[in-house]
């Protein structure tokens, strides 16, 4: 009984929509009496080029070179995954391996995807990662590399990125001594011959 209401229900609907099409062929819409209107009279423009400038707000970004060095660069895969130009923060003397472990353990709920450029040290026999980058959720990229982290966000979520960037920049790397060979001796002066 229940279905038997539901079909007729559905037939009356069927049948209104039906007979509001039959009457709407039979008068078609016209725009004659806004036609006489000031903003109709001065479109002098085509159709085509009247609406050109909505299509110009809705176009991606297409010219991004991805790839440059020996790795995908974060800023162009950033424009390519969210169609906007980043905000980036650099954090400098880091400790790559340590963010690495950080970023899989606190973001794993949130990493959509995890690109990493890696290669083989034959004196350790096993792959290392040179840099990562992790796509997460909420217009976010990060690149861990060796000896700095990038970290991508949007223009006005710097207020959520905040604690993430002074999370990863806890795990600063020890600093490397640097030797600087000094030069004991004299230059010759080739005009002194």
């Amino acid at each position: 009984m229940e279905t038997y209401f539901e079909v007729m229900a559905m037939i009356v609907l069927l049948l209104q929509f039906v007979i509001a099409m039959i009457q709407a062929k039979g008068k078609p819409e016209t725009n004659i009496g806004r036609i006489n209107s000031y903003p109709t009279t001065r479109m002098t423009k085509p159709v085509k080029q009247r609406y050109k400038m909505k299509l110009n707000f809705t176009r991606r970004i297409k010219n991004v070179q991805l790839f440059s060095g020996h790795y995908i660069d974060a800023k162009a895969l950033y424009v390519l995954y969210f169609d906007r130009i980043p905000c980036v923060c650099f954090i400098g003397n880091v400790d790559a391996n340590s963010a690495a472990d950080y970023m899989k353990e606190k973001f794993t709920a949130e990493i959509v995807a995890v690109y990493q450029h890696a290669y083989f040290d034959h004196d350790k026999q096993e792959v290392l990662f040179n840099n990562a980058l992790f796509v997460l959720t909420d217009n976010r990229i990060i690149e861990v590399a060796i000896g700095y982290v990038h970290v991508l966000y949007g223009p006005f979520a710097f207020g959520e990125v905040k604690g993430l960037i002074k999370a990863l920049a806890e795990f600063s790397a020890a600093p490397v001594p640097t030797f600087q060979t000094q030069v004991v001796g004299f230059a010759r002066q080739t005009e002194m011959n």
